[in-house]
């Protein structure tokens, strides 16, 4: 077989190979048919480079044993292992279905409409474990499986051992390696602590999270990155990535995800009591997932008009450059008039000079002919509609009449005098003032999501990691 996707004509004993589920690194999950009562089942057969390796072969042999010590509705049945001088399998019952990693990938909702019923199953599995005296150690959304009927499976008992006594945890040290997977493990099995039943518990914290959210509460850059992250940072509750998530669930995720192994729930009746008596959305998943995806549809027909509506003045614009289409002006429309202000009365005093508008003075409007010049009692401008100009209101170039303030020589008047605060041509533009300077905020650091560009998930079989201290 080579490492090679084994053919699918090949028969091992009576079984058929028929389709390949899945491949991992050591071994495949294959769909086969028992030639001897056409019936279905999975099987997990190594590759034939860990096939080589003794070791392997006593995994797989060891898992069997374990898998076959419990009797549970939602933990896969195993029937017999098989092991030749060219081949090492195990034969299992044949679930219709995938496991939860491929749904959330592909359809949260599935996972939200069911979520209650699924959590009970797997801790109900997990409650059996641990009654047992086993310790799954690999709990994750990829080791269970979910069908259309929501029938529950917890899979694969390759990390699993029996729990350590109490004289055990008083007289062992610090474990020799670090078995699990990095998403999903606890705090205390990276400080190489004997692991327990709230490790497991710990594990189930992070797949409900994203169960919940669709992503894992933690991110890291570099393995030892992600590592550190469970042993210091605080989770976020579910509810800031899915607003529909309620408090109630909130509060039991981060009790599941707490950081010392006391304080999570001491056994599967703890938490199932707690989750029978709480609320996990604050609406119908169904129907928040349709106002969701009703806004997103808004939104982005917003976008697409916005889209539209540029693309067409570009090519609008193409065509009047290359002389396809005349450019079509918009007539001018005429500038609201500002409010007017009664002009100050002038002083009879020979000399005086009239006053200069204060700062933010209203400029004065453009007459269509030639500027007047205001009369007591008339505003600025041009005559109230509806009403009669005054009788001698001037039309003309205005004349200073007898008795006005006659301008000082080379001094502009107060109409002609330019200021800072009117928009005039002849206008000298005020000094823009200094901008405090602000220091540069350094852009905010994004980790890189879990098994795009760095792969940071699965622990090698039996694979130690670096020591933290």
């Amino acid at each position: 077989m080579g490492g090679k996707h084994v053919s699918e004509d090949i028969i091992l004993d009576q079984f058929q190979l028929a389709n390949c589920i899945a491949t991992g690194s050591f071994s495949q999950i294959w769909e086969v048919v028992d030639q001897e009562t056409n019936e279905r089942y999975a099987m997990k057969l190594l590759l034939e480079e860990a096939f080589r390796e003794a070791e392997h072969k006593a995994t797989l042999k060891r898992e069997f044993k374990i898998a076959s010590t419990f009797d549970h509705p939602n933990i896969i049945q195993v029937h017999s292992h098989r092991q030749t001088k060219k081949y090492a399998y195990y034969i299992m019952e044949f679930f219709g279905g995938p496991n939860l990693k491929q749904i959330i990938r592909g359809d949260l909702l599935v996972i939200h409409t069911r979520l209650r019923k699924l959590i009970e199953c797997v801790v109900m599995a997990l409650g059996s474990i641990h009654d047992k005296g086993w310790l799954h150690r690999d709990i994750k959304p990829d080791n269970i499986m979910l069908s259309k009927a929501s029938d529950v499976r917890l899979i694969d008992f390759s990390l699993s051992s029996k729990a350590p006594s109490k004289v055990a945890k008083m007289l062992s040290g610090k474990s020799k390696v670090i078995q699990g997977t990095r998403t999903y493990i606890a705090p205390e099995l990276i400080r190489k602590k004997l692991p327990s039943a709230q490790s497991d518990f710990y594990s189930l914290g992070i797949t409900i999270f994203e169960c919940l959210t669709g992503r894992p509460p933690f991110l890291g850059t570099s393995p030892n990155d992600l590592l550190i992250k469970h042993i210091q940072e605080i989770p976020p509750p579910p509810s800031a990535f899915n607003t529909n998530v309620t408090p109630e669930m909130d509060k039991l995720v981060l009790a599941l995800m707490a950081k010392k192994p006391e304080k999570r729930p001491q056994n599967a009746g703890e938490i199932l009591a707690t989750l029978r008596s709480l609320k996990i959305f604050v609406e119908d998943p169904q129907a928040y997932h349709d106002a969701v995806k009703a806004k997103e549809k808004e939104a982005s027909a917003v976008v697409e008009e916005a889209s539209i509506d540029s693309r067409a003045d570009a090519l609008r614009s193409e065509r009047i450059n290359s002389g396809q289409e005349v450019e079509k002006r918009k007539p001018k429309v005429p500038s609201a008039k500002p409010q007017q202000t009664p002009p100050v009365k002038p002083a009879a005093t020979q000399g005086h000079q009239p006053q200069q508008p204060p700062q933010g003075y209203p400029q004065q409007p453009v007459m269509p002919q030639q500027p007047v010049m205001p009369v007591q009692g008339w505003p600025y401008g041009q005559p109230v509609a509806g009403q009669q100009p005054m009788v001698g209101y001037p039309t003309q170039q205005p004349v200073v009449p007898p008795g006005y303030p006659q301008p000082a020589a080379g001094q502009a008047s107060a109409q002609q005098q330019p200021s800072s605060s009117l928009n005039s041509s002849n206008a000298t533009p005020a000094p823009e003032k200094e901008k405090q300077e602000k220091k540069p905020v350094p852009p905010p650091v994004v980790s890189k999501q879990i098994g795009e560009e760095i792969n940071l998930d699965d622990l090698p079989l039996m694979d130690e990691l670096p020591d933290i201290s």
